[in-house]
């Protein structure tokens, strides 16, 4: 019988839903500013948090250097009233052991490194997304 993990999957990414958001975007957008750019620029504020976790796992590791070479972010875009943004290591520039060591293999067991750098920097998160928020209304009024 298979074990399941709750950890990352290739196809659905990790995804961060953050509550309590909705009063400092509306005042953003009362104050004149675009919610879109605000929750985009709040993403891109995270990209290096998760980044230099998931570069920090992959350092640990020997024989990482085209794999630690391959790692990319893509700053935040809207889409069907979601941001997206991605912060990962690209197969085709060498990242392909990235995805061995994150979801496993029959001989290897996974880390889901990609899992715990959002899972465990949720607080950060929150907290960069609600500063830069909250700097951006600053900035309007």
């Amino acid at each position: 019988m298979a074990r399941k993990f709750r950890g990352s999957s290739i196809k659905r990414g990790n995804l961060v839903e953050i509550s309590g958001m909705s009063e400092l975007l509306q005042k953003i957008e009362k104050a004149g500013g675009n919610v879109n750019q605000a929750c985009a620029k709040a993403v891109d504020n995270c990209l290096e948090l998760v980044g230099l976790h998931m570069q920090l796992f992959m350092a640990e590791h020997k024989l990482t250097g085209d794999t630690y070479d391959s790692y990319e972010q893509i700053m935040a875009s809207i889409k069907d009233n979601k941001v997206e943004a991605m912060v990962g290591y690209n197969v085709k520039k060498g990242g392909l052991p990235a995805i061995f060591l994150d979801v496993g293999t029959p001989k290897q067991k996974p880390y889901f490194f990609r899992y715990y750098a959002i899972e465990n920097n949720q607080k950060e998160i929150q907290r960069i997304q609600r500063d830069t928020l909250n700097d951006i209304l600053k900035e309007l009024e």
